[in-house]
């Protein structure tokens, strides 16, 4: 059975409310987004599950970027804000058929289903679920089974954006616990992720739990956390020229 994406984003949202909502929380600093605090954190996480509803709702075209932000301004009660912005989006995302279309960034013609908007949300709602928590002292550990759907996600949806101009080579993820592998092929023009070939050697292989890897392309864990046989350099490259907005 596969991931249950929407149960999953309404699981890690609860999660969320849950970290956010302890006394306190809202002032704490953000180590993973070094100049946010939790507060800024409910506020970022809103404005965008506000703008997938918004693309949702147009079935296509580009959200309206004024109507977004009329909603996603939080106003005095943030934490109100956020449970009405929140529930708003997982009654939508529940009552939208899997197969409608909606806007995204990842494609060409710039066009998705809603059950892609649900696969991108739980593995969003994911990571910063987890930042609330580090926030906060402890964090419940990744399923390993989605944390290694993050990480195909991840290599799904963002190698993308600038040129590469870091070495060329071959950057083999493997996760000890689920027993996936990915590679990514660095490249002049960009890095994309290509077939494993086990035969075929690797310049570096990042070696850890699921978890860990999904964090270390989120830049939340650092490369030291996980074993890396062959070229740290160009491991250390790739993690750095993602880009994740």
């Amino acid at each position: 059975m596969g991931i249950d994406y929407i149960a999953t984003t309404v699981e890690q949202t609860a999660a969320f409310t849950a970290a956010v909502s302890t006394p306190g929380a809202l002032n704490r600093r953000v180590p993973s987004c070094p100049e946010w605090t939790v507060a800024d954190l409910v506020a970022h996480l809103g404005e965008v599950q506000t703008w997938w509803g918004h693309g949702l709702r147009s079935a296509g075209p580009v959200p309206d970027e004024a109507a977004v932000a009329e909603q996603a301004e939080p106003g005095p009660d943030l934490l109100a804000w956020w449970r009405e912005r929140s529930d708003a989006f997982l009654t939508l995302l529940r009552e939208t058929p899997p197969d409608s279309p909606s806007w995204c960034w990842w494609s060409d013609n710039k066009l998705t289903t809603a059950a892609e908007v649900a696969e991108r949300q739980a593995h969003e709602v994911l990571i910063h679920r987890w930042d609330a928590e580090n926030a906060l002292g402890a964090t419940a550990p990744f399923d390993p089974v989605l944390a290694a759907d993050g990480v195909r996600e991840f290599l799904q949806r963002f190698l993308w954006g600038k040129p590469w101009s870091g070495p060329e080579g071959l950057v083999r993820l493997r996760a000890t616990d689920t027993g996936d592998e990915w590679d990514v092929a660095l490249r002049t023009a960009q890095p994309r992720r290509v077939p494993v070939y086990s035969e075929v050697p690797a310049s570096a292989v990042v070696i850890g739990s699921a978890e860990q890897l999904d964090l270390l392309l989120w830049r939340r864990a650092p490369l030291t956390a996980l074993t890396v046989e062959g070229e740290v350099d160009l491991v250390d490259a790739l993690v750095r020229w993602t880009t994740l907005d």
